[in-house]
């Protein structure tokens, strides 16, 4: 069977761990994998950008499924970034337009405080929408293996089977590393990065 929807990857987990009796818990371990690959990828098919609008004197809200940001940008020139607690100590109640940013619970918050409207060009790292609610998604469809491992990872601890979970986390650990590795050599060609005398 195929592995290419929120039902056939439950159905999957079931078979897997040849265990009827864990139906009920499967959505438990979906999601928790879900978690876990939403720490561990970072692969360019889950850019997305966005113009982020200040308000004056205040922060933005981070965009919704934010996971971190590749990069900030404000008139070309890129906003570069720091603590919150460097940001308070240098800047303080400073205003102005930004040039530094750091994050404040869900806020994106900049040095100097905007002193007006800025737009903020925003590049990050989007988290997937749940399974449940959109059935597939094209990490799913590319990548079934990552799923699957990493909710029997979580189906092994929840009966109590550490050492396969253990096998299961490293043969999911071995699938994001090959991701990476892949997402790096579509996004630089392969070549080594070089660096020119200017």
């Amino acid at each position: 069977m195929a592995i290419n929807s929120y039902v056939t990857l439950q159905a999957a987990v079931i078979n897997w761990m040849n265990r009827g009796d864990i139906a009920a818990v499967v959505p438990d371990f979906v999601a928790l994998a879900e978690s876990r690959i939403a720490s561990d990828v970072r692969v360019r098919r889950m850019l997305k950008s966005a113009t982020l609008n200040t308000v004056a004197g205040l922060g933005v809200a981070l965009p919704t499924r934010w996971l971190e940001f590749k990069s900030l940008h404000y008139n070309g020139r890129p906003l570069d970034f720091m603590t919150l607690d460097q940001l308070t100590a240098r800047f303080g109640d400073q205003t102005g337009e930004p040039s530094y940013y750091s994050i404040s619970g869900d806020m994106l918050v900049f040095g100097p405080v905007p002193s007006d409207v800025f737009s903020i060009a925003a590049l990050y790292y989007e988290q997937l929408e749940p399974l449940e609610t959109s059935a597939t998604n094209w990490l799913l469809t590319s990548k079934p293996n990552l799923y699957l491992y990493a909710a029997l990872g979580e189906a092994s601890l929840f009966v109590k089977k550490p050492d396969h979970a253990a096998s299961w986390a490293s043969l999911y650990g071995g699938i994001v590393d090959a991701m990476h590795t892949e997402d790096s050599k579509a996004t630089y060609g392969g070549a080594p990065l070089v660096v020119r005398a200017g």
